[in-house]
């Protein structure tokens, strides 16, 4: 039976009715998207946990033949999206997704921390899963782009991610994270090292895998940091591709 992931309440995901990736990161995924020339023709991309549909306008308005599927489980969110009849919005899960397929880009934009259940091993599992999804419903030569903040420990690479799920998620605990400043207090969230994340993509079957930094950032105090044996926080974009199918 598969884990069932757990959802933030509607006053919690209003955190994130906005729109975080700037000019500059932008530019990232159009050199991305030329690189592995899926620009060069017509191309679909999912963005999972597209929210308000804001970065999926960017794609639409930039590439006139692009096309976009949009999943966001919130309804709030979703219904903030703008009509574009090169734009399908899908109020749902990606877990419960019917998937579908020979796309040419999967987005996950700061999402995959998100991807929490019961048990720490059991939310990396979840978030495992959600990479070989992606791989199959991409076509060969398809990539996913991953925005992720990426939390590096200070005496064991992913320390941070076990030490801050284990606050996050327990509700005991909650009500002391939510005064500490974490919106996830109750359900959880699951950061990684890009280390992680590079690991887990070659274990989903993706190749020629990039990571391109964006900027550093100190989000928590110093006393936090060293509770959390944190080193470094910061966000960056990791793109892999499914390999093409060779020539015979």
């Amino acid at each position: 039976m598969a884990d069932s992931v757990k959802l933030l309440s509607s006053e919690q995901t209003q955190a994130f009715d906005t729109e975080y990736v700037d000019d500059s990161m932008f530019d990232l995924v159009i050199e991305a998207l030329d690189q592995y020339q899926i620009s060069q023709a017509p191309f679909k991309l999912m963005d999972v946990g597209g929210g308000n549909g804001k970065y999926v306008d960017k794609v639409l308005n930039h590439f006139a033949r692009a096309s976009a599927i949009l999943v966001e489980p919130e309804p709030s969110l979703a219904q903030k999206n703008r009509p574009d009849e090169r734009k399908q919005v899908l109020q749902s899960t990606f877990q419960s997704l019917a998937l579908p397929s020979r796309l040419q880009a999967v987005q996950f934009n700061w999402v995959l921390h998100h991807f929490v259940t019961e048990g720490y091993q059991n939310t990396c599992r979840v978030q495992q899963q959600a990479l070989r999804d992606a791989y199959k419903v991409l076509a060969p030569g398809g990539i996913v782009l991953i925005f992720e903040n990426f939390y590096e420990g200070a005496l064991i690479e992913d320390l941070p991610s076990q030490l801050i799920y284990h606050l996050t998620s327990s509700k005991v605990l909650a009500p002391l994270t939510e005064k500490l400043g974490a919106n996830t207090a109750g359900v959880g969230v699951c950061f990684h090292s890009a280390r992680f994340w590079r690991q887990q993509l070659t274990q989903a079957g993706f190749a020629n895998i990039s990571e391109h930094h964006c900027y550093d950032f100190s989000a928590l105090s110093r006393l936090k940091r060293i509770g959390l044996t944190l080193e470094k926080q910061r966000v960056g974009l990791l793109v892999a591709q499914k390999p093409p199918l060779r020539a015979c």
